[in-house]
């Protein structure tokens, strides 16, 4: 299904955002007959999921941000104030959410589904999020920070979509983080100017900035993942063991 997906994106390249709609129907359609729900808690109303996902955009966009202020402060990147207008900010947002909402089902919404009550967690979210990163490999000789770097925010995003209980927390972090990562830092928010480096296209990110965002990514991940696996009280769920 994936390849399929990928391969369409290509066809119509000139669509993108129609390819990646194409894409979030197919999957979704998919996903939901090996039982996928986009809000495991069947209680949140629709003012409160669009929350879920803001939330979680703000965070996915604060991770690109603290890689913009290391950089910044390490003297690898200048940062000016972009120049916004409501079209480019309104492309910016909605072909990232497009995006995220088909990967988040692919990668980890449908598989997680699949492997419920079949595989435990501890098992489960490292092999989706290193299923994220499988397109990069398809590239001619990707870099292999961008792939590390993908891989990182893979497992970030997998533990976004367990603690929110369902995908739509996962869905909001992906679709911040590459709206910041692009358009946010192309004059959408900030005009960052990396002078050591590229962090896209992802599959070809180098240098001493692309080297930078993976130690504030794990860093990231790990902070996430101690706040997950934290002990919690007897009478509470391991979060590992809910689903």
């Amino acid at each position: 299904m994936g390849a399929i997906v990928f391969a369409l994106e290509a066809f119509l390249d000139t669509y993108r955002l129609a390819a990646l709609l194409i894409g979030v129907f197919a999957v979704e359609y998919l996903a939901r007959k090996q039982g996928f729900q986009w809000d495991e808690t069947g209680k949140r109303t629709t003012t409160q999921s669009a929350q879920v996902v803001a939330a979680g955009f703000g965070l996915g966009a604060a991770v690109v941000l603290l890689m913009v202020g290391v950089a910044w402060g390490a003297g690898l990147a200048q940062v000016t104030l972009g120049s916004p207008t409501l079209v480019g900010l309104g492309l910016g947002v909605v072909t990232p959410l497009a995006q995220a909402a088909r990967d988040e089902l692919l990668f980890r919404g449908a598989p997680l589904a699949m492997m419920k009550d079949r595989i435990p967690d501890r098992f489960a979210l490292p092999f989706v999020a290193l299923l994220g990163a499988a397109p990069l490999w398809l590239q001619p000789s990707p870099s292999l920070v961008g792939v590390a770097i993908a891989v990182v925010t893979g497992w970030i995003f997998a533990l976004a979509l367990r603690a929110g209980r369902g995908v739509l927390l996962a869905w909001g972090a992906h679709a911040g983080w590459l709206f910041m990562l692009g358009a946010g830092t192309r004059g959408g928010v900030l005009d960052v100017s990396l002078g050591a480096g590229i962090w896209l296209p992802l599959g070809y990110a180098e240098g001493t900035v692309a080297w930078v965002a993976l130690g504030v990514v794990t860093l990231v991940a790990v902070g996430a993942s101690v706040l997950y696996f934290r002990p919690r009280p007897s009478s509470a769920p391991n979060p590992s063991e809910a689903q």
